[in-house]
């Protein structure tokens, strides 16, 4: 039969299950999708031709035999090129890791494998992972499936581009800073940030602390990226257990707030047009939608987050990087509340200044608590602007600089280029579940998210909620010339 590339990996489940489709079949049309399309993108940087369709000739025969199956059995994926991956080289697009092949799985590749999924090869990221938009010196820049002149995000855009092309029907990221929820905004994909510690890390290259693989970092959580919330929900059972709702909340069941005016952040007006609409359309279809936002200071959610993220990021700096970022602190006054400033300071704080700006934290924390206590979900944006045109200066690991004196347009105005990840870091900083879900596109034809926060370990209630945002805005598109 004629097999669908963007059908979802549910559908290509379920017609493995049926016998109506083989995973040898899904393979070779996944290779020759990358084959074909993956030169105008550079989304995926490692392709283990040999070892997939080994594993697939495998599970087919598996399946022929009556033996047992997973719930992703036979079904074709790419990964992120952070997560470890047996016999598949990992290079966390480092030229460091050239040549690092791992003897040994991540947990949630191992669990994907377990589950009966393919790992076909590997998708593009910043140097280290760290960067909002995609590119390295070992592999070079990856583009936007809506536009090549344009960034897929970072640092999960390889893995957007890809989900979004067709030449992979899942994904899984990781996120600090929006590194999920950014390149599925970018690319008009659906991603899922999962409650902080639900899906395991360990095997996440490079890995914070350098000596420890299993280590956890602050703010950090992986998840799914699909092009549909039924997907979310069925790789957040293989990732982390979470049984998806047996139904789905009858929008009529819903409260809702739609927050648009934090975190001290100018949004464009396609952007602002478009997640409200969203709410407009939850409200039509029987929701109870209010206007509403924690109750906090924005610009004070605004100043921690950025600390937290900026800290958390300099866990994993060398004894070099850390002495220089020592001595840029000490140069820099305590009354600098520059985004330039504040990370000077975070990047070399003592552990009694990280401890009181937890303080801060959990109080922000607790604010998110009581607005969800009142709601099921707050909606709001993922980034005040959709897709940026490409740095022409490639990002490094040391590129937090540069985003520093970067900006965005957002409507004729410039506004500081860090202002997209910070919807998402005063979501992190709290722990909360995050799903991004497409909600249209802007008069130039670019792709918007919004994300649905849930509180606390509420992810299958966010994901659910996703899917029913998507149902009522048209949700995941094909990007033109890639059918």
């Amino acid at each position: 039969m004629a097999i669908d590339p963007f059908s979802t990996a549910t559908q290509m489940a379920e017609l493995l299950r049926a016998g109506s489709v083989s995973s040898r079949e899904l393979v070779d049309l996944h290779l020759e999708r990358i084959e074909r399309f993956d030169p105008q993108l550079n989304a995926v940087v490692t392709v283990d031709v040999d070892g997939a369709r080994r594993r697939a000739d495998e599970l087919d025969r598996r399946l022929a035999r009556g033996g047992p199956v997973g719930v992703l059995h036979g079904v074709p994926l790419t990964l992120k090129d952070c997560w470890a991956t047996a016999g598949i080289r990992t290079t966390a697009g480092s030229p460091e890791m050239v040549d690092c092949v791992p003897d040994a799985d991540a947990e949630i590749v191992a669990r994907l494998r377990a589950a009966g999924a393919i790992v076909m090869g590997k998708t593009n990221v910043p140097e280290q992972v760290t960067g909002q938009e995609t590119g390295n010196p070992l592999f070079g820049r990856t583009c936007n499936p809506w536009d090549p002149d344009r960034t897929p995000g970072g640092s999960s855009g390889g893995a957007a581009a890809a989900v979004a092309a067709g030449l992979s029907p899942l994904e899984v990221g990781s996120d600090s800073g929006g590194s999920i929820r950014e390149p599925a905004h970018c690319c008009g994909v659906y991603g899922h940030f999962s409650t902080s510690g639900l899906v395991p890390l360990a095997g996440h290259l490079p890995s914070v602390p350098v000596e420890d693989t299993g280590a956890d970092q602050d703010l950090m959580a992986a998840g799914p990226l699909a092009r549909s919330a039924g997907d979310l929900a069925l790789a957040m059972q293989v990732l982390a257990g979470v049984a998806p709702l047996e139904e789905a909340p009858a929008p009529e069941r819903l409260n809702v707030a739609v927050w648009l005016d934090g975190p001290d952040v100018e949004l464009s007006r396609d952007v602002a047009s478009l997640v409200a609409a969203a709410g407009d359309a939850l409200g039509t279809a029987g929701a109870s939608v209010r206007e509403a936002g924690p109750p906090f200071d924005t610009a004070e959610a605004r100043e921690v987050a950025f600390q937290l993220w900026v800290a958390a990021t300099a866990s994993s700096t060398d004894d070099h990087q850390h002495d220089r970022a020592v001595e840029r602190a000490a140069g820099t006054p305590a009354s600098d509340r520059s985004l330039a400033g504040l990370k000077n300071r975070a990047q070399a704080m003592s552990h009694r200044d990280w401890q009181r700006l937890d303080a801060r934290r959990r109080s922000m924390a607790r604010a998110w608590a009581a607005l969800l206590d009142e709601v099921d979900v707050v909606l709001c944006p993922v980034s005040p602007v959709p897709a940026v045109r490409h740095d022409p200066e490639p990002e490094d690991v040391d590129s937090v600089d540069r985003r520093l004196v970067r900006t965005i347009d957002v409507d004729g105005r410039a506004r500081p280029y860090l202002d997209q990840i910070m919807w998402n870091i005063v979501v992190g900083m709290a722990g909360l579940p995050a799903t991004v879900v497409p909600v249209g596109r802007t008069a130039a034809g670019l792709p918007v998210g919004a994300q649905v926060v849930g509180r606390r370990h509420a992810d299958a209630l966010t994901i659910a909620v996703a899917g029913i945002v998507g149902a009522l805005t048209g949700g995941y598109a094909i990007p033109p010339g890639f059918a």
